[in-house]
């Protein structure tokens, strides 16, 4: 049998349209993680303009990694994903947990300097 082109054409669009049903499945089944996705990076860019910096890139100095943006994004994609399939709440936990983890990293490390100077000052007097 020919087929007109016609027919063809028509065949073609078929398999299109499966094609793109099938795109559009898997695009419908990871919504929910490119949404959180989505959150965490917007809170990570949310935090530099808050905090009035700009965005670093990671380097190497003085054989010690720093992440720069790249750490602040890590952790507020994972926050992101650990609260809520929410946009909102998402966005909101990307934010305020990555502020609310480097408080808890300068309490920390201003309570070590202070017990290291305590354990110096008790060397010299003893």
């Amino acid at each position: 049998m020919n087929r007109t082109a016609a027919q063809r054409g028509w065949e073609g669009l078929r398999e299109m349209t499966d094609a793109m049903a099938a795109l559009a499945d898997i695009v419908g089944q990871a919504w929910p993680f490119l949404r959180c996705t989505g959150a965490g990076v917007l809170g990570a860019l949310a935090n530099v303009a808050l905090e009035d910096e700009v965005v670093v890139l990671p380097r190497l100095t003085a054989g010690r990694l720093h992440l720069g943006f790249l750490g602040n994004l890590i952790v507020s994609v994972t926050m992101a994903h650990v609260v809520d399939h929410d946009f909102g709440t998402a966005f909101f936990a990307a934010v305020c947990g990555t502020t609310t983890l480097r408080t808890f990293k300068m309490r920390i490390e201003s309570a070590f300097e202070h017990e290291w100077k305590e354990i110096g000052e008790s060397d010299d007097a003893g």
